[in-house]
């Protein structure tokens, strides 16, 4: 009977980290994405320093977590929002506003499917 209750205690355990994480990386996920979104507006207003700044400390919050992100999550697709966040850097130093509010939609989708990865769903499972 002990080595079933131990089993039972580390699949829930493992349940319980799973549901902690899923939660963590969508909680991040939006926040980075409001950063974004207010770094567009600011963009799309013409306040460039403004907005770099705001990706500055968006790219900060996310670089904060990247080993943690790294423990959880396939190498590629969060080296596919690295990618974006310096096309999104190169188009603010040109300050061009097309290119800036494409690469912030770009990095926007590949975030929340970075947390969609971690989300408890069917899909996921199977």
């Amino acid at each position: 009977m002990k080595p079933l209750a131990v089993s039972l205690a580390v699949l829930a355990a493992i349940l319980a980290f799973s549901l902690w994480t899923g939660c963590y990386v969508r909680g991040r996920t939006e926040a980075w994405s409001d950063q974004l979104a207010a770094t567009d507006e600011l963009a799309q207003q013409e306040r460039w320093e403004d907005a770099e700044a705001g990706l500055q400390r968006a790219y900060a919050d996310w670089d904060a977590i990247q080993t943690f992100l790294h423990t959880l999550m396939e190498h590629d697709a969060l080296d596919e929002a690295e990618a974006l966040f310096a096309t999104a850097f190169a188009a603010c130093d040109e300050q061009d506003g097309p290119d800036f509010h494409a690469a912030i939609a770009q990095l926007n989708t590949q975030l929340h499917l970075l947390a969609e990865t971690q989300a408890i769903s069917v899909k996921n499972i199977l």
